[in-house]
């Protein structure tokens, strides 16, 4: 697979924060597939093993996609179900398009999009 690029959209406070960072802020963005499909943009130490790299312009950035599949429908008391790397077959459709990061009383936040 070919490494994508992703659209920035930086709020001023990710910006700001961003600058303040000696090292790059590592961001997976996940989209689940199982019963219910579902987003979610993380800010972990470092990309899990299957993750994808995005390529961005922001040299303070290092982003991953992680498409992932469930190994059952129910999502377990924990909220932590059992993960698998899921094979897209239309790669373009499903990778993301633009990313979206604010730092929000001291957190990292954001979103993701296809169009």
């Amino acid at each position: 697979m070919t490494t994508s690029s992703v659209e920035l959209r930086l709020s001023r406070r990710a910006e700001r924060e961003l600058a303040r960072q000696a090292r790059p802020l590592v961001v997976e963005v996940e989209l689940y597939f199982s019963c219910l499909i579902r987003k979610r943009v993380y800010f972990p130490p470092a990309a899990h093993a299957d993750a994808r790299p995005l390529s961005t312009t922001h040299g303070k950035l290092q982003v991953f996609f992680r498409p992932v599949m469930g190994q059952a429908c129910a999502i377990p008391a924990d909220g932590k179900p059992v993960l698998t790397a899921f094979p897209l077959q239309k790669d373009l459709a499903f990778t993301p398009r633009w990313l979206r990061l604010d730092f929000k009383a001291g957190r990292w936040q954001g979103d993701y999009g296809f169009v």
